[in-house]
């Protein structure tokens, strides 16, 4: 199969994964044991990664929405036969938080840059780099009026599960 094309969807099955709280689908994109820098003092192991990130996002925000866009491939030496790639994706992330003192919606804009390696018959990140390009915390007005279903956790309703 088309390796951008694999590449691409491992990075939305961690995207989807991180926003409904499914350990499975974030792990996905990812080789046993790769290794995530700048989320923390020390580097994290994937495994360490989901475990800190499940419980943290899930007892922390009401709920969260990952975006992707820009995204640039660069195999080795400009050939998918090499085996890895380096990938660099611009990111747009939203963490909507209750709090005693109202709705607080937390933007974060970065980049992931991630380095893809083909093993074992699959393009799955090795390691990956966060890079915060800016953030920002801000009240949350009020929202659209509408009979809105809530979605994007594990466990709501969704059309996608069904």
């Amino acid at each position: 199969s088309d390796p951008r094309v694999e590449i691409t969807d491992a990075l939305l099955r961690y995207c989807r994964g991180i926003d409904r709280l499914d350990p499975v689908s974030v792990q996905s994109a990812f080789h046993p044991g790769a290794e995530l820098c700048d989320y923390g003092p020390e580097p994290l192991s994937i495994e360490a990664f989901v475990e800190h990130a499940m419980a943290s996002l899930g007892s922390r925000f009401r709920v969260t929405q990952h975006r992707m866009s820009n995204t640039r491939i660069e195999f080795t030496d400009g050939d998918p036969a090499s085996g890895s790639a380096l990938v660099e994706t611009y990111m747009l992330a939203y963490h909507v938080q209750d709090t005693d003192d109202g709705v607080l919606l937390h933007t974060f804009n970065g980049r992931y840059i991630d380095r893809f390696e083909h093993r074992d018959g699959a393009w799955l990140i090795a390691r990956r780099t966060l890079r915060n390009d800016w953030s920002r915390v801000e009240p949350l007005g009020e929202p659209m009026r509408g009979a809105w279903i809530a979605s994007g956790r594990a466990g709501s309703p969704d059309p996608l599960d069904g």
